[in-house]
Protein backbone atom coordinates (compact mmCIF):
# COMPACT_ATOMS: atom_id res chain seq x y z
CA UNK A 1 0.00 0.00 0.00
CA UNK A 2 1.69 3.47 -0.89
CA UNK A 3 1.84 5.86 1.71
CA UNK A 4 -0.13 8.33 0.53
CA UNK A 5 -3.26 5.91 0.63
CA UNK A 6 -2.38 4.68 3.67
CA UNK A 7 -2.40 8.61 4.96
CA UNK A 8 -5.56 9.11 3.31
CA UNK A 9 -7.27 5.33 5.37
CA UNK A 10 -5.73 7.24 8.55
CA UNK A 11 -7.40 10.77 7.90
CA UNK A 12 -10.54 9.49 7.10
CA UNK A 13 -10.61 6.77 9.76
CA UNK A 14 -9.78 9.79 12.68
CA UNK A 15 -12.20 11.84 10.77
CA UNK A 16 -14.88 9.50 10.91
CA UNK A 17 -14.03 9.06 14.86
CA UNK A 18 -13.46 12.42 16.02
CA UNK A 19 -17.31 12.85 13.96
CA UNK A 20 -18.92 9.57 15.75
CA UNK A 21 -21.73 10.86 17.29
CA UNK A 22 -21.88 10.59 21.30
CA UNK A 23 -22.96 7.13 23.21
CA UNK A 24 -26.87 6.92 23.32
CA UNK A 25 -27.36 7.46 27.46
CA UNK A 26 -30.37 6.27 28.99
CA UNK A 27 -30.90 8.99 31.01
CA UNK A 28 -32.15 10.38 27.71
CA UNK A 29 -34.82 8.01 27.94
CA UNK A 30 -36.39 8.26 31.87
CA UNK A 31 -39.25 10.17 30.11
CA UNK A 32 -40.88 6.57 29.16
CA UNK A 33 -41.53 5.55 32.63
CA UNK A 34 -44.77 5.41 33.47
CA UNK A 35 -48.04 4.20 31.99
CA UNK A 36 -49.28 4.43 28.25
CA UNK A 37 -52.81 3.78 27.12
CA UNK A 38 -52.97 2.56 23.78
CA UNK A 39 -55.26 5.34 21.87
CA UNK A 40 -58.60 3.87 20.36
CA UNK A 41 -58.14 0.72 22.41
CA UNK A 42 -59.64 -1.01 25.70
CA UNK A 43 -58.88 0.28 28.80
CA UNK A 44 -55.53 -1.10 30.17
CA UNK A 45 -54.37 -2.04 26.75
CA UNK A 46 -50.62 -0.28 26.28
CA UNK A 47 -47.25 -0.28 27.76
CA UNK A 48 -46.20 0.54 31.17
CA UNK A 49 -42.23 1.33 32.17
CA UNK A 50 -40.12 1.38 35.22
CA UNK A 51 -38.29 4.12 36.29
CA UNK A 52 -34.83 4.21 35.55
CA UNK A 53 -32.58 2.59 38.15
CA UNK A 54 -29.19 0.91 37.46
CA UNK A 55 -29.11 1.55 34.03
CA UNK A 56 -32.40 0.06 33.58
CA UNK A 57 -35.82 0.77 32.46
CA UNK A 58 -38.18 -2.47 32.72
CA UNK A 59 -41.36 -2.40 30.18
CA UNK A 60 -44.34 -4.63 29.63
CA UNK A 61 -47.27 -4.77 26.94
CA UNK A 62 -50.34 -5.49 26.75
CA UNK A 63 -53.22 -6.19 23.70
CA UNK A 64 -56.76 -7.04 24.20
CA UNK A 65 -59.45 -7.72 22.18
CA UNK A 66 -63.12 -8.23 23.77
CA UNK A 67 -61.94 -8.29 27.39
CA UNK A 68 -59.26 -10.74 26.94
CA UNK A 69 -55.35 -10.33 26.63
CA UNK A 70 -54.32 -11.54 23.20
CA UNK A 71 -50.67 -10.31 23.21
CA UNK A 72 -48.18 -9.54 25.76
CA UNK A 73 -44.63 -8.67 25.51
CA UNK A 74 -41.68 -8.19 28.51
CA UNK A 75 -38.97 -5.10 27.59
CA UNK A 76 -35.78 -3.73 28.94
CA UNK A 77 -33.62 -0.84 27.84
CA UNK A 78 -30.26 -1.13 29.46
CA UNK A 79 -27.27 0.65 29.28
CA UNK A 80 -24.60 -2.01 29.13
CA UNK A 81 -20.90 -1.19 30.76
CA UNK A 82 -19.38 -1.22 27.23
CA UNK A 83 -21.58 2.13 26.25
CA UNK A 84 -24.12 0.47 24.55
CA UNK A 85 -27.79 0.72 24.72
CA UNK A 86 -29.96 -1.80 23.82
CA UNK A 87 -33.59 -2.71 23.90
CA UNK A 88 -34.42 -6.63 24.33
CA UNK A 89 -37.92 -7.82 23.46
CA UNK A 90 -39.51 -11.30 25.14
CA UNK A 91 -42.54 -11.07 22.83
CA UNK A 92 -45.87 -13.59 23.92
CA UNK A 93 -43.22 -16.18 25.92
CA UNK A 94 -41.04 -16.12 23.22
CA UNK A 95 -36.99 -15.96 22.92
CA UNK A 96 -35.47 -12.56 24.02
CA UNK A 97 -34.12 -10.22 20.89
CA UNK A 98 -31.88 -7.18 21.29
CA UNK A 99 -32.03 -4.44 19.45
CA UNK A 100 -29.30 -1.68 19.46
CA UNK A 101 -29.47 1.78 19.48
CA UNK A 102 -28.91 3.85 16.90
CA UNK A 103 -30.37 6.87 17.37
CA UNK A 104 -30.93 8.32 20.73
CA UNK A 105 -32.16 12.36 21.99
CA UNK A 106 -34.13 13.81 24.40
CA UNK A 107 -37.91 12.97 22.45
CA UNK A 108 -36.54 10.24 20.44
CA UNK A 109 -35.10 6.50 20.47
CA UNK A 110 -34.67 3.98 17.46
CA UNK A 111 -33.33 0.74 17.98
CA UNK A 112 -32.30 -2.12 15.01
CA UNK A 113 -31.82 -5.54 14.40
CA UNK A 114 -31.03 -6.04 10.26
CA UNK A 115 -31.05 -10.01 11.46
CA UNK A 116 -34.67 -9.98 13.21
CA UNK A 117 -37.46 -11.10 10.67
CA UNK A 118 -40.07 -8.35 12.16
CA UNK A 119 -39.62 -6.00 13.47
CA UNK A 120 -36.25 -4.80 12.40
CA UNK A 121 -36.74 -1.61 13.89
CA UNK A 122 -38.44 0.06 16.51
CA UNK A 123 -38.72 3.57 17.07
CA UNK A 124 -40.00 5.87 19.94
CA UNK A 125 -40.60 9.11 19.75
CA UNK A 126 -42.18 11.91 22.39
CA UNK A 127 -44.65 14.04 21.26
CA UNK A 128 -45.01 16.17 24.56
CA UNK A 129 -44.99 14.94 28.24
CA UNK A 130 -48.38 13.11 28.05
CA UNK A 131 -48.41 11.68 24.17
CA UNK A 132 -45.86 9.39 22.48
CA UNK A 133 -45.99 7.41 19.37
CA UNK A 134 -44.15 3.74 18.69
CA UNK A 135 -43.95 2.59 16.15
CA UNK A 136 -42.35 -1.22 14.79
CA UNK A 137 -41.04 -1.34 10.88
CA UNK A 138 -38.62 -3.62 8.60
CA UNK A 139 -35.58 -1.50 8.31
CA UNK A 140 -35.66 -1.45 4.82
CA UNK A 141 -38.75 1.15 5.20
CA UNK A 142 -41.21 -1.15 3.56
CA UNK A 143 -44.00 1.11 4.79
CA UNK A 144 -46.68 -1.60 4.05
CA UNK A 145 -44.92 -3.80 6.77
CA UNK A 146 -44.92 -1.30 9.76
CA UNK A 147 -47.38 -0.69 12.74
CA UNK A 148 -48.08 2.25 14.79
CA UNK A 149 -49.18 2.66 18.43
CA UNK A 150 -50.12 6.28 19.16
CA UNK A 151 -50.45 6.44 23.06
CA UNK A 152 -51.22 8.62 25.99
CA UNK A 153 -50.10 8.97 29.57
CA UNK A 154 -52.32 7.57 32.15
CA UNK A 155 -52.26 7.03 36.04
CA UNK A 156 -50.71 3.41 36.86
CA UNK A 157 -53.46 1.10 38.61
CA UNK A 158 -56.05 3.70 37.45
CA UNK A 159 -59.88 3.13 37.25
CA UNK A 160 -60.80 0.77 34.51
CA UNK A 161 -58.06 -1.21 34.98
CA UNK A 162 -59.34 -4.33 35.93
CA UNK A 163 -62.56 -4.38 33.67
Amino acid sequence: MSDRIALALATLLMAATAHAAPAAKIEQLAWLAGCWQLEGQPVGAGEQWSTLAGGTLFGSSRSLHEGRTVGFEFMSLRQHDDGRLVFTALPNGRNATDFSATRVDANEAVFENPANDFPQRIHYRRRDDNHLHARIEVARDNPTQAMDFPMHRVACGGPGVHE
